[in-house]
C-alpha cells in the first residue's frame, strides 16, 4: 500500500536525482554494487532517523557534480588519481534516479516551511548532527511527508534530498544507466574544479 503522504507539504519541482556508488555491472538489481542498493543509515548521517524507528534516510543529490563530490570530498586540496575513482574494487559511477510525482520532500530551503514547521535554520547546519537528526525525526512523526530537501554544506546552489525509506511505495524510484567515473567524466571534472582537487 502506498504510504500517506502530507498534503500541506509544499511540492518542489520534479526532477531527476542522483547517487555515486560502486557499481559492479554483474550486481542484480537491489542487492549491493548495483545501481538501486540503497543501503541502511548508518545512524550517523546529518538527517538519519532514530535507530528506533522502522526506516532509514536515503540521501541523493540535486545534481550529478553534487554526487560525485560528496565521494570525493577528502581530497580537497589534493591530487585525485585514478586509483581514487575505486572502492570495494569497483569503479565507482553517478546513475540517475527518477522520482515519481507523489514523492513530496518537506523544502526546508523555503522559508515559510521553517516558519510553519517551527525550525530555526541555523540549526539545519549544526556540526552536531544530535540536532539535525532530532529535526529529521520530529519531521518524519509529525508531517509524514516522504523527506526533505536542504542545502548541501558544500554550496548554496547544491542540494541534498533524504528521503525515508517506508514513505516510498514500489516504483517511486526509478534507476537509470550508471555512467563510471574516470578522470575526464564532466561530472568529476565540475565536482574537482568546485571543490579545489586536482585531477591527475
Amino acid at each position: 500500500m502506498r504510504s500517506r503522504r502530507a498534503r500541506s507539504a509544499r511540492r518542489v519541482p520534479t526532477h531527476t536525482l542522483w547517487r555515486t556508488f560502486p557499481w559492479d555491472p554483474r550486481a542484480k538489481a537491489g542487492h549491493p554494487l548495483s545501481p538501486s542498493y540503497l543501503p541502511a543509515q548508518s545512524g550517523y548521517g546529518r538527517f538519519d532517523l532514530d535507530r528506533g524507528l522502522d526506516a532509514s534516510t536515503w540521501y541523493f543529490a540535486g545534481t550529478p557534480e553534487h554526487a560525485v563530490a560528496e565521494r570525493i570530498q577528502d581530497l580537497r586540496n589534493r591530487t585525485l588519481f585514478d586509483g581514487a575513482l575505486h572502492e570495494r574494487g569497483h569503479r565507482l559511477a553517478v546513475v540517475p534516479v527518477e522520482v515519481a510525482n507523489g514523492v513530496v520532500p518537506v523544502d526546508l530551503c523555503d522559508p515559510i516551511e521553517l516558519a510553519r514547521l517551527g525550525i530555526a535554520p541555523d540549526r539545519l547546519a549544526y556540526r552536531d548532527r544530535d540536532v539535525t537528526r532530532e529535526i529529521a525525526s520530529r519531521l518524519y512523526a509529525d508531517t509524514k511527508a516522504a523527506g526533505l530537501r536542504w542545502w548541501s554544506a558544500f554550496f548554496g546552489e547544491w542540494h541534498t534530498i533524504a528521503l525515508f525509506s517506508d514513505r516510498l511505495a514500489d516504483g517511486d524510484l526509478a534507476f537509470g544507466e550508471p555512467e563510471p567515473l574516470h578522470p575526464d567524466t564532466p561530472p568529476l571534472v565540475a565536482a574537482a574544479d568546485a571543490l579545489g582537487i586536482e585531477i591527475e
